[in-house]
C-alpha cells in the first residue's frame, strides 16, 4: 500500500517493508504516480452506477410486467432477487477482499454485474429477467469494496470525507435514477434502462482497471465457505420469509416456520464462527459497541428509508377528501421522493465536518433523531404537500448523515484485516432492515381495510412504529464513544498507517 512504502526505510537500491516485502524503485515509481484522489473518483463512480441500476427499475415495474405478461408475485422477485443474491454475496465478497487483492475483487464484482445487466437488458422473458437481476446483486458488494479501497488508499482525514462521497453518491444515483427512469421509458423501450447502466459499467470497469493501485490485503487465509454457506442460508430464508409474510400472515405456520429455520441457520454460523481461526465474520468482535451500534444504525436507515419509500407514495397518491391524501400523480410522488436522494446527497459530505466539530456519538445521534423526526412530520402533515416534502428531505439526510458517521466508525474502530467483512456485514443488516420496513409497512396498509385504499389508522401505526424503532436506536448511540479514534481492537493487529501523502 502507498503508505506502507512510504513509511519502509531506503536500502541501496531496494525498499524493504516491515514485513520483509521488496519494492524496487522502478515500483516506488509506479505507487508514486497512484493519484489517490482518481481512485476515490472512480470506487466513488462505482458505487453511483450500481445504486443508479439498483434503482432503476422501480418506476418502471408495471411497464415491464405488462411486456413480459408477469404476475405480481414474478415481478416482485425481480426486486427480491437482486436484496437476497447481495445478502449471500456481500459479506462472502468481503472477506475475500480481506485476503485478496481488493483491486482484483472489484474488477470481478463490476464484471458480473455487467454480464447481469446485458442478461437482463436482452430479456424476453420473466425468468431471464431475474436471473439478470440476481447477478446484478452481486454488485451491492461494490459500496464495502469502495470502503475498504478508501481505507488503504487515502489518509485519515480523506477517509472521513471519501467514505461522505460514497454515501453522498448512494443518494445520488438512487435520486437520478428515479428521474431518469421515467424520463427515458417515456420515449424508448424498457430495456434501454439496462443498455446505459452497461456502458457506464464498462468504461467504469476500464478506468478502474487503469487508475486504481493494487490493494494487497493485510494478511493472507483462507475463506470460510462453510460458515458463508449458513449465513447465506439463514439471510436468504428470512428475507424469503419476510418477502411471503402479507401473503402468508405474519401468525401463519410458514411464517413461523421460516424464523424458525433462520434461527436454526444463524445459531449454526454463529457456532461455526466461534470454533473457526479464521471466521468469515468474527462475531466476538460485534461485541464491540461502536461496531454493534453501527449495524444497530444501517438497520434503522434500511427500515426508515424504505418503509418510506412504499408509505409515501400510497400516501400522498391517496384522494384529497380522505383528510390526509393529496391526489397526487405518479410524477408529483417522483418529485416528492427526488428530494430524498438530494438531501442524503447534499448532506453526506458534511457528516466529517460535523465530527470534528460535536463528536462522533452527537453527530450520529443527530442522523437518527432526524429519521424519527420524519415519521413525526408525516404523521401530522394531514395532507400538506410541503410537510411531506420535508419528512423526505428529513429522512434523506438522516440516511446521509447516520450512514456516513456508522461506515466511518467502522473503518476507525476496526482492525484493517477485517474492514471488508464488517462493512459488508453493515450493509446486509441495511437490506434486511429495508425489507423489513418495506413488508412490515405494506401488511400494515393493507389490514383493517375491505378496500385497496389503506385508513388513516393504518398509516398512524407504520409511523409510530418508525418512531418507536428510532427512539430504540437513539438510546443505542448513547453508548458510543464521543469520538472515535483508530485505536486497535483488542487482540487484532493495529489499523493501517494513515500518514500517506495526498499528492
Amino acid at each position: 500500500m502507498i503508505s506502507e512504502v512510504q513509511s519502509g526505510a531506503i536500502d541501496g537500491n531496494h525498499h524493504h517493508l516491515s514485513g520483509g516485502t521488496e519494492v524496487t524503485l522502478s515500483d516506488r515509481s509506479h505507487e508514486r504516480s497512484v493519484n489517490p484522489t482518481l481512485t476515490l473518483a472512480v470506487v466513488v463512480a462505482s458505487v453511483f452506477a450500481y445504486k443508479g441500476l439498483e434503482s432503476i427499475l422501480s418506476p418502471a415495474l408495471p411497464l415491464i410486467q405488462e411486456s413480459l405478461g408477469a404476475t405480481e408475485a414474478q415481478i416482485a422477485w425481480v426486486i427480491t432477487g437482486v436484496l437476497l443474491t447481495g445478502a449471500v454475496a456481500t459479506p462472502l465478497i468481503g472477506r475475500l477482499s480481506d485476503i485478496r487483492d481488493k483491486k482484483t475483487i472489484l474488477l470481478a464484482v463490476l464484471a458480473i454485474v455487467a454480464a447481469g445487466t446485458a442478461v437482463s437488458g436482452l430479456s424476453n422473458s420473466i425468468l431471464m429477467l431475474t436471473c439478470g437481476q440476481l447477478l446484478q446483486g452481486v454488485g451491492l458488494a461494490v459500496v464495502p469494496l469502495a470502503f475498504g479501497i478508501i481505507r488503504d488508499t487515502q489518509t485519515e482525514a480523506r477517509i472521513k470525507s471519501g467514505n461522505g462521497s460514497v454515501i453522498a453518491f448512494i443518494y445520488a444515483g438512487t435520486a437520478f435514477a428515479l428521474v431518469g427512469s421515467g424520463l427515458l421509458v417515456s420515449v424508448l423501450p424498457w430495456r434501454w434502462l439496462f443498455s446505459v447502466p452497461f456502458a457506464i459499467i464498462t468504461i467504469i470497469f476500464i478506468a478502474a482497471w487503469r487508475l486504481i493501485p493494487s490493494c494487497p490485503p493485510a494478511n493472507h487465509g483462507r475463506v470460510d465457505y462453510t460458515g458463508a454457506t449458513f449465513l447465506g442460508s439463514g439471510m436468504a430464508v428470512i428475507l424469503i420469509g419476510i418477502t411471503k409474510a402479507p401473503e402468508w400472515g405474519w401468525l401463519s405456520i410458514e411464517f413461523g416456520a421460516t424464523v424458525l429455520i433462520c434461527i436454526a441457520l444463524l445459531t449454526t454460523f454463529v457456532a461455526l464462527e466461534l470454533r473457526s481461526s479464521e471466521p468469515l465474520i468474527d462475531v466476538r468482535l460485534l461485541a464491540t459497541r461502536p461496531l454493534a451500534v453501527s449495524c444497530l444504525v444501517y438497520l434503522l436507515c434500511g427500515f426508515a428509508t424504505n418503509a418510506l419509500f412504499l408509505a409515501v407514495p400510497m400516501l400522498v397518491q391517496q384522494p384529497t377528501d380522505t383528510g390526509f391524501g393529496l391526489g397526487a400523480s405518479e410524477f408529483t410522488t417522483s418529485l416528492l421522493l427526488l428530494p430524498l436522494g438530494l438531501a442524503g446527497a447534499v448532506v453526506a459530505p458534511l457528516t466529517g465536518w460535523l465530527d470534528l466539530r460535536v463528536g462522533g456519538r452527537t453527530t450520529m445521534l443527530t442522523g437518527v433523531i432526524l429519521a424519527g423526526a420524519s415519521f413525526i412530520l408525516l404523521l401530522t402533515a394531514n395532507g400538506h404537500f410541503l410537510m411531506v416534502m420535508g419528512a423526505t428531505i428529513l429522512i434523506g439526510a438522516s440516511g446521509g448523515i447516520t450512514l456516513t458517521q456508522a461506515m466511518n466508525t467502522v473503518a476507525l474502530t476496526s482492525p484493517v484485516s477485517r474492514i471488508g467483512a464488517f462493512s459488508g456485514l453493515a450493509f446486509v443488516v441495511k437490506a434486511v432492515g429495508g425489507t423489513l420496513g418495506v413488508q412490515l409497512s405494506g401488511s400494515i396498509l393493507t389490514t383493517g381495510t375491505s378496500t385497496a385504499a389503506p385508513t388513516w389508522t393504518s398509516f398512524t401505526i407504520v409511523f409510530v412504529m418508525g418512531i418507536s424503532v428510532t427512539a430504540l436506536v437513539a438510546l443505542s448511540c448513547l453508548l458510543l464513544p464521543r469520538r472515535a479514534t483508530t485505536t486497535p481492537t483488542q487482540g487484532s493487529e493495529p489499523l493501517v498507517d494513515t500518514r500517506a501523502s495526498t499528492d
